[in-house]
């Protein structure tokens, strides 16, 4: 059972090593649309967006923070990808968005703090989450004014 364990380890590891050289993120604090991908690491975003549209995240072995809340939304909404592997991932949105989203975790955890906002109209966020042996949490907090 050992010898198991540890091979095991040796090709989540493995795994983890070529997907760090192989995957890089896309997308800065003000872009539009990103791709974030954290390997063995931690990245915190705070999105400055005047038309954020999503994109998606990726955390293996890592841990992904992606403030939302000097952005905006773009005309139709955005639409997020977040895929959470043996690692934690944070959503955090302004509490005049609305979030849908569709979660399947397997061995892992979701935390939906978000409060819903009464405006059937308010902008939208849909986010696509699976996560395994890891964590997704969206919350809200209040908005942060875009530092000048």
């Amino acid at each position: 059972m050992f010898k198991g364990l540890v091979a095991v380890n040796l090709v989540a590891g493995l795994a983890g090593l070529v997907a760090r050289v192989l995957l890089s993120s896309r997308g800065d604090p003000e872009s539009d649309e990103i791709d974030l991908v954290a390997v063995y690491e931690g990245l915190h975003v705070r999105s400055h967006s005047s038309s954020f549209l999503g994109g998606s995240t990726f955390a293996l072995f890592g841990g992904i923070v992606l403030d939302l809340r000097r952005a905006r939304l773009g005309p139709t909404g955005a639409q997020l990808a977040v895929i959470t592997l043996f690692g934690a991932t944070t959503l955090v949105a302004p509490p005049d968005w609305r979030v849908e989203i569709d979660a399947r975790t397997w061995m892992g955890g979701l935390d939906m703090s978000h409060q819903q906002p009464e405006d059937s109209e308010a902008p939208l966020l849909r986010v696509r989450a699976r996560t395994v042996f890891g964590g997704c949490q969206i919350q809200s907090r209040p908005r942060l004014e875009a530092v000048s």
